[in-house]
This record gives structure tokens, C-alpha cells and sequence, in this order.
């Protein structure tokens, strides 16, 4: 935040990859906000099957992505080439 946020603005799409899952760290949401915010569009890539998003894992403790999913525009699972090119082809297709 304070060394890169000034160089978001309108026309930046900011892309997340990971799976949310901070360790029960602070997931910083007021953060998340003030990207979107200045953002033109905010995609998150997941690479953890949908299915357990939001679920505890022992080994990584809670995810956070429903704390994140209401700022994003899309939200997407990607764990392989396909899943990354079927998102990708999905962000560009105007409703």
C-alpha cells in the first residue's frame, strides 16, 4: 500500500492470485477496499477448487475470500491452463 498504491488508477485492472488463505493474519480489508476503489476492475484468481473456499484447512487455517469476493468484478478458479484461458475469455465477453 504505501509504496505501490499511487500507481492505481482508473484504468488499472488489478488481478490477486492465491487462495486467500492468510494464517490468520489481519486480512486487511480497509487495504483491499482502497484498491478497489481506485481500481477501474479487480480480479481474483484461485487456484483452490471452489468447493472449499471459505472452509478451514488444518494446514492453512481459514480462507478470507468472502471477506475479498463482495470488491472483486470477478472472481475465478484457476488451477490449470484451461481454467486460466476460460477466465480469461470470460472477462472479455460484454453482457
Amino acid at each position: 500500500m504505501r509504496d505501490h498504491l499511487g500507481i492505481i488508477d482508473h484504468r488499472t485492472t488489478v488481478i490477486f492470485l492465491g487462495d486467500a488463505r492468510n494464517n490468520e493474519n489481519d486480512p486487511n480489508v480497509a487495504a483491499f477496499d482502497q484498491i478497489r476503489r481506485r481500481a477501474r476492475r479487480v480480479i481474483w484468481f484461485n487456484p483452490e477448487p471452489q468447493h472449499m473456499w471459505g472452509m478451514y484447512d488444518p494446514g492453512s487455517l481459514s480462507s478470507d475470500i468472502f471477506e475479498y469476493s463482495p470488491m472483486c468484478d470477478a472472481l475465478h478458479e484457476v488451477r490449470n491452463l484451461r481454467q486460466l484461458a476460460d477466465a480469461i475469455d470470460k472477462l472479455f465477453v460484454r453482457a
